[in-house]
C-alpha cells in the first residue's frame, strides 16, 4: 500500500493554523496510509515566497490543496483522489 503525503504549513500565533490543525488532523485520522507532516512556512524560503500571507496551506504530495480554510469534506475527497485509503476501506 502506498503512502500519501499531507503537510499542514502554518506559523505560530495563527489563528487560522489554529483553526485548522484539528480538522486535518481528523480529517487524517481515517486514513490507514495518510501521513502528515507540520511545518512553519518560514521553513523554506520557496514555501515563504509562495505562501506566506495564504497560510494555513494545505499540500497533498507538494501540491497546493488548499489555504487558509480548510474543508473537510474536500480534504478527504482530494486524499481519496491522491491514493488515500480510508481505514474502513483498507484491504485485509
Amino acid at each position: 500500500m502506498s503512502s500519501v503525503t499531507l503537510t499542514l504549513l502554518g506559523r505560530e500565533n495563527c489563528h487560522l493554523c489554529e483553526q485548522a490543525e484539528p480538522l486535518v488532523d481528523e480529517v487524517v485520522a481515517q486514513f490507514a496510509n495518510v501521513s502528515v507532516t507540520k511545518a512553519s512556512v518560514d521553513d523554506r524560503a520557496d514555501w515563504r515566497e509562495l505562501y506566506s500571507d495564504k497560510i494555513p496551506v494545505v499540500l497533498i504530495e507538494d501540491d497546493a490543496h488548499s489555504q487558509w480554510h480548510v474543508d473537510p469534506l474536500a480534504l478527504t475527497e482530494a486524499l481519496r483522489s491522491a491514493g488515500g485509503l480510508l481505514s474502513r476501506d483498507k484491504p485485509e
